[in-house]
Order: C-alpha cells, then sequence, then structure tokens
C-alpha cells in the first residue's frame, strides 16, 4: 500500500508500524511529547507516551505542543527520500544534522522546548526510519 507524504496517513502508517512491531524501534529512549512536525504550511501533530505513538492529528496549535520541528517541504522530501534510499537516514539528513545545518529548525512556545525536542531526537528519528518499510509516493 502506498501513502503519500506529507499528509496524516504517512505519519499514521508509521503510527501502525511501531504498533505492530515496538522492538523496530530499537533500543532509543522511550519518548513523552506532544509534538508537531511542520512541513511548509502543513502541521501534523503527533502524541508519544512510552515506546508507542498514541495519536496522529492534521493540523492544531503551535502553542499547545511541547515542540515542533519545521522545515521546507524539499528538505523533509530530501530526508523521507534519504531513508527510502538507505533504509535509514543517512549522515547529511538526520534530524540533529539537519537541525545544525539550519534545514530544520524547532519552533516552541514552551520554556523548555529547545531542550525537550533536542531529547526526543532520537527517537524521533526511529520513528521516522520506519518510513523505509513503506511505499511512499510524494505531492
Amino acid at each position: 500500500m502506498s501513502v503519500q507524504f506529507p499528509r496524516p496517513e504517512f505519519f499514521e502508517a508509521l503510527r501502525q508500524r511501531v504498533a505492530d512491531d515496538p522492538d523496530c524501534m530499537g533500543s532509543v529512549d522511550d519518548c513523552e511529547a506532544y509534538c508537531g512536525f511542520v512541513i511548509g504550511e502543513r502541521l501534523i501533530v503527533v502524541e508519544f507516551d512510552g515506546r508507542q505513538c498514541v495519536a496522529v492529528v492534521n493540523g492544531g496549535n503551535l502553542l499547545d505542543l511541547d515542540f515542533a520541528l519545521a522545515g521546507t517541504p524539499e528538505t523533509w522530501q530530501e530526508m523521507i527520500s534519504a531513508i527510502l534510499k538507505h533504509g535509514g537516514a543517512d549522515r547529511e539528513h538526520t534530524l540533529e544534522t539537519l537541525i545544525e545545518t539550519n534545514g530544520l529548525e524547532i519552533r516552541s512556545e514552551a520554556p523548555d522546548g529547545t531542550e525537550l525536542a533536542r531529547a526526543a531526537l532520537s527517537f524521533l528519528q526511529a520513528f521516522l526510519d520506519q518510513a523505509k518499510h513503506l511505499e511512499v509516493q510524494f505531492e
């Protein structure tokens, strides 16, 4: 089954993948976050509880989130393409690298939002890396 990125169905497919096989997340620490992925003008809100993604919602309010990771559709597509090509993000396309090179930015109104985001990066990367199991089409 093919899913389109950056639609909520893409993130829902990742959620289902982790629910079906929690061990797929490897040895990353658990994550407690109510966060967002800002892809251009689109906001996808995702909630994590422990090792599970418990909710995926299209749209929302950045003020309600712990943090959001924001970038252009092209940057996100490049990262997802790298995951599909390499079976996981290569060194140039990890969330951490993209934040350090200003391809992505952490947005948050919470005083500890940047800290929370940085603590969650390895979990979020493992979550996004599950795209390697999907057939992804880009809008």
